[in-house]
């Protein structure tokens, strides 16, 4: 993941959630508020949960160098782009969305990564979840 794709994402979830709050919210029938209101308690309680579990992960911004990107298949939605971290000649696999342009080799590009003990490194906290729970 990108730290700009993050930003981006967040920000449009921002402002998608504060123009459903303020037009749509307040046109609902008072039972459909109340359902919606459990169902964003029991969101923000999966957010705390998963905000308290995220203390124990580290994080770094990491720049490579693209060496390859594979296409991904028709349901997939990120690239697979090999490459070296910057400086190293440590080689990756980072997953960069398909919503953005197709990286060409040789370009530069910042990825955010992910490791519970800081020896094994993953391009998505799922990705990590699911080797390191495997």
């Amino acid at each position: 993941m990108t730290p700009e794709g993050i930003r981006e994402r967040f920000e449009n979830y921002r402002k998608w959630f504060k123009t459903l709050l303020v037009r749509e919210f307040l046109n609902l029938p008072f039972t459909y508020q109340e359902r919606f209101l459990v169902l964003l308690q029991k969101f923000i309680d999966d957010c705390r949960k998963v905000h308290e579990e995220a203390k124990h992960v580290q994080e770094k911004t990491i720049r490579i160098v693209i060496q390859e990107v594979m296409d991904p298949d028709n349901s997939a939605e990120n690239y697979v782009i090999v490459g070296k971290i910057e400086n190293t000649e440590s080689v990756v696999r980072v997953l960069y969305p398909v919503s953005k342009p197709m990286p060409k080799k040789g370009k530069k590009v910042s990825c955010i990564v992910y490791s519970i003990k800081g020896d094994v490194w993953y391009s998505s906290k799922e990705e990590l979840i699911q080797k390191e729970s495997a």
